[in-house]
């Protein structure tokens, strides 16, 4: 594809670089792929190390370059627990420094593109699209506020998800283009428009940090925990109110006379503690603790099999595109999800199970289903995924796609 050189935005207040040992996180890989292809790219990214209390030195807005990506750091007040008043509020901390920044030194874009894990960055997005007569990308990461009325509780007539509300519908309407990272958002965006308007599905994708990764050995203190003589089923990732495992603990209860299935939990998250007091007098669980990412791929490599789950909620019949699940394809192992909802990537790449949320019967009859398979039988259905995931989710294939759309 040939194009002349052009200035491309993005505004993603979550998201990871790769410094620190950290995976970057889809934003930057794009805009990477995109500089390779001679666009000059800017990120906007929130640093979360501000301490209202605390002095340190860390500067309110940095510039550094990485990989030919400019990145422009926003210095933003940190928070423990995702459901706070500190998160919303950097959120708007994170708008009005971006708002105010001096952007006279910057190339103006030609593109803007507005990522919704912080939904308020559209309204900068929108006003930036007047101001310099740029095209502007809606990216819809998280449809907000359908997740917190969903997932959270929030009743639609609260007067914060009415302000969400009205911010989602001006991003949809002011866009010029929606791309979703779920591949059925276009029902959900001519539900709230009332009427079409195109939508591209741009999923989520595998970096290449995590496609080049050193398998390293299982730290010492964990060899205990994946015996060669059972079969292993496994949830690597946070562990919160978002994440419904109380159904993957019920089946483990139920399963806990079968000798041959144990289960372990990796991670960290606001529910860990109370599941740990709940179940950890299980003989069939363990848990493992929260693990330095350049593990993950070891522990998911010495499973048989991986788990995730999500509530049954009206978030879901848009469909799902996880990090976790690129992590898990990739491992070569066989899924199963407690999920009912758009179903894609399991069922695409035949590597994997989906049973209806909730159901801890189903869930262990799916199990010992599985657990009953030949280890070439586990491994076939496994490598679906991982050869799935290479053909289909590389980001220089995903950034010609957005490049298509927006230039």
């Amino acid at each position: 594809m040939t194009q002349s050189k052009k200035n491309i935005w993005y505004i993603s207040k979550y998201l990871n670089l790769p410094e620190n040992g950290n995976f970057p996180g889809r934003g930057f890989s794009l805009l990477r792929e995109f500089s390779k292809k001679n666009l000059d790219c800017t990120l906007f990214v929130a640093r979360h190390e501000m301490n209202f209390f605390k002095k340190n030195n860390i500067p309110s807005v940095e510039t550094v370059y990485i990989h030919g990506v400019r990145v422009i750091k926003l210095n933003i007040i940190k928070y423990k627990k995702t459901k706070s008043f500190l998160r919303i509020l950097g959120w708007l901390q994170f708008e009005i420094k971006l708002f105010f920044l001096k952007k006279n030194t910057l190339p103006k874009p030609d593109v803007i593109i507005s990522s919704s894990l912080s939904i308020l960055s559209i309204l900068n997005g929108i006003f930036f699209k007047w101001i310099f007569s740029s095209k502007l990308i809606f990216e819809v990461r998280d449809i907000w506020p359908l997740v917190i009325i969903e997932n959270g509780g929030f009743s639609k007539y609260n007067p914060f998800v009415l302000l969400l509300s009205f911010v989602e519908w001006l991003g949809y309407k002011y866009s010029d283009e929606i791309v979703g990272t779920m591949p059925n958002l276009k029902e959900h965006v001519q539900n709230i428009l009332g009427k079409d308007k195109n939508v591209t599905c741009i999923p989520m994708g595998i970096s290449n940090e995590l496609e080049s990764q050193k398998i390293l050995p299982l730290p010492e203190k964990l060899n205990d925990a994946f015996p060669d003589d059972k079969f292993i089923l496994t949830y690597a990732g946070s562990i919160g109110i978002d994440n419904a495992l109380e159904t993957f603990f019920k089946s483990a209860e139920s399963l806990v006379s079968d000798d041959k299935i144990v289960f372990r939990i990796a991670g960290k998250g606001d529910l860990l503690d109370f599941y740990k007091k709940k179940f950890n007098h299980l003989k069939n669980i363990q848990f493992i603790g929260n693990l330095e990412s350049k593990y993950v791929q070891t522990i998911l490599r010495k499973s048989d099999c991986l788990y995730f789950a999500a509530h049954p909620t009206k978030v879901l019949k848009y469909g799902q595109s996880l990090n976790k699940l690129i992590d898990y394809m990739f491992s070569g192992k066989i899924i199963i999800a407690s999920f009912s909802g758009y179903e894609s990537m399991l069922n695409e790449s035949g590597c994997g199970y989906f049973v209806p949320a909730g159901d801890e019967i189903k869930l262990a009859q799916k199990i010992k289903e599985i657990s009953n398979k030949s280890l070439f039988e586990l491994n076939e259905i496994g490598n679906k995924g991982k050869d799935w995931i290479l053909s289909n989710r590389k980001y220089d294939l995903l950034a010609e796609e957005y490049l298509n759309l927006i230039l």
